[in-house]
């Protein structure tokens, strides 16, 4: 290995020198795909076109994006593209990321239909639910209403209010069904605050938003969505829907890496939510790190505190361009054939199905189910066997297929069952 030249002062301080880099405006950063790197609206979304996006094809019969979306081949080249042009490049690169952060928040804004002053980037679900928790007034004996089979970032985070005086109402559940009714009927005058999932992790419900915001509209009382289960699967577009919080960590059903999520916050939660943490990217920009003035930046980017995931934000664009051009009506109308086919199929194996024959309020990408002989690790161990990826969760099976998943996988997960059954 050569030694490093030492550079004497003289150099340094001589204009003839050429500087040892190219000046920052030629840092090759990375930018979102074009649609021409995607396969045409023609071209079927399980076919070999699409399915070449995701490397997990070769080898598995991948049915777990509930727990963590496989990273398809744009993503994992923009983030190595992206790290790589900071190792070439050190500081130069830096600046530059941030202007990537702001085209990602533009982008994941326009995918659920908010305006990017609405949306702001947070490390996960339960830092955002937190950040919500944290900023709002209560007074003692406030309440929030939660499901109580809910995932813990959805409740959790209220749980920190105890010592303020405030009671978490844990809704009761039967067979991973959440009621709208059951959540409105929990609420009285003292609630605040409702917080739920969009999609249920562990049986694959779906909530319906719009009659869910406006009960909790009628009452004065603020609904936050955890939209992780939901985002990326399903269409939504928060500028028709009475919501006041949306939450989504992209690394499931979005394919993002971990690390990266997104805040939308509504107009009514923005004028009661205070800034609960700050940092240098909370406030309006200046020109000197000593300049300590406290004016908030306006919109939802002053909840954003310090430095971002940047690297995983530029893996993040990738992936929402592939969702963009996959389709989000696409995806969706994908994803419930392959639900409605797998539950057919259970119930023919003699499986107990979340949500029964009809899935009424189970219309999501996720489908839950119990064998009727063997227990959900037994069942997860020889699928897995079988080269089929699923989850095991509270005693049941989940299944999560997306668009690219093909009805042959689903057939070889039936039989795979069938033949435990035998």
């Amino acid at each position: 290995m050569l030694p490093h030249r030492a550079i004497a002062m003289p150099d340094i301080l001589a204009p003839s020198v050429a500087p040892p880099v190219a000046p920052f405006a030629s840092v090759d950063l990375p930018t979102a795909p074009p649609a021409e790197a995607f396969p045409p609206v023609s071209a079927p979304l399980d076919g070999p076109a699409w399915r070449a996006h995701f490397p997990v094809t070769g080898d598995l019969a991948y049915l777990d994006h509930a727990s963590l979306g496989p990273t398809p081949r744009l993503t994992a080249q923009a983030v190595a593209d992206s790290l790589a042009e900071q190792g070439r490049r050190g500081s130069l690169a830096h600046p530059g990321l941030h202007d990537i952060a702001d085209a990602a928040r533009v982008e994941f804004a326009a995918y659920i239909g908010a305006p990017p002053a609405q949306v702001a980037h947070a490390a996960n679900a339960s830092a955002a639910v937190s950040l919500i928790a944290a900023g709002l007034p209560w007074k003692p004996g406030d309440e929030v209403v939660v499901p109580a089979i809910d995932f813990p970032s959805v409740v959790l985070p209220w749980m920190t209010l105890r010592e303020r005086g405030v009671r978490v109402r844990e809704v009761p559940c039967v067979d991973g069904r959440v009621e709208v009714e059951a959540l409105v009927a929990a609420c009285n005058a003292a609630t605040r605050v409702m917080c739920v999932s969009w999609v249920q992790f562990s049986s694959g419900c779906r909530l319906d938003l719009a009659r869910l915001g406006a009960a909790c509209r009628q009452r004065d009382i603020l609904l936050v969505v955890d939209g992780v289960q939901g985002v990326g699967a399903l269409q939504l577009d928060v500028a028709d829907l009475p919501i006041d919080a949306l939450v989504v960590h992209a690394y499931k059903w979005m394919f993002s890496p971990q690390g990266v999520a997104w805040l939308y916050v509504g107009e009514r939660l923005a004028q009661r939510l205070a800034l609960s943490a700050a940092g240098p990217r909370s406030l309006t920009p200046r020109d000197s790190y000593f300049d300590h003035r406290y004016e908030p930046r306006a919109g939802a980017a002053r909840y954003e505190t310090g430095i971002l995931g940047f690297h995983g934000i530029v893996g993040a664009r990738a992936s929402l361009a592939l969702l963009r051009a996959a389709g989000p009506a696409r995806v969706e109308a994908a994803l419930r054939r392959h639900a409605d086919h797998l539950a057919r199929g259970l119930l023919e194996a003699g499986c107990h199905v979340q949500g029964g024959a009809d899935r009424r309020d189970f219309q999501s990408g996720i489908v839950v189910f119990r064998h009727p002989r063997h227990d959900a690790a037994a069942c997860r161990l020889a699928l897995l066997r079988a080269g089929v990826v699923t989850a095991a969760r509270e005693g049941h099976v989940r299944v999560s297929p997306h668009f690219y998943n093909t009805e042959a996988e689903i057939e070889t997960l039936l039989r795979t069952l069938r033949d435990l059954r035998a």
